[in-house]
């Protein structure tokens, strides 16, 4: 009985060291701001593979849609489009950063807020993978404060 639970364990141990073709580092997802239920995720995904790696996002619970977008300037404005995949070169890094690419999560279905965690289901190069972004207040980069962009009223 023990030696079947061990193949067990090492199997599933060893399912995981495959599906690990990505390490992300510094994942974290905004607090919504004040009367909206969108937010987006950011991070970088590292590629740990000989190979390049296809990432695709799948869902974010508690989220009912999610897109992966990339953020470009068009005729001097922002834009944002859609994007399916992600592919990250052999050994390389992709950062999902404001104002760049990032996981646009849309239509909370409960109000998240600030040390809560949301999972989003990736795959990666068609294998299922879950990281669990935390939470976090938006920080105003001059002050390292708590950014309320959004309460400011100009007269």
């Amino acid at each position: 009985m023990k030696s079947m639970i061990l193949s067990a364990v090492m199997i599933l141990v060893s399912s995981a060291a495959l599906a690990a073709d990505i390490e992300f580092s510094n994942p974290h997802v905004y607090v919504p701001l004040k009367g909206t239920n969108t937010t987006a995720g950011f991070g970088t995904i590292k590629n740990t593979t000989k190979s390049e790696v296809t990432v695709k996002v799948v869902s974010a619970t508690p989220f009912k849609a999610v897109e992966l977008h990339e953020s470009s300037e068009k005729n001097g404005r922002m834009t944002m489009s859609k994007m399916e995949t992600i592919k990250v070169a052999a050994g390389q890094t992709f950062e999902l950063k404001p104002g760049g690419n990032h996981i646009m999560l849309f239509d909370a279905t409960k109000p998240v807020e600030e040390k809560q965690t949301v999972a989003i289901k990736l795959l990666v190069n068609d294998k299922e993978q879950t990281v669990n972004f935390p939470v976090v207040t938006r920080l105003s980069k001059e002050t390292k404060t708590e950014d309320k962009k959004e309460e400011h009223h100009h007269h």
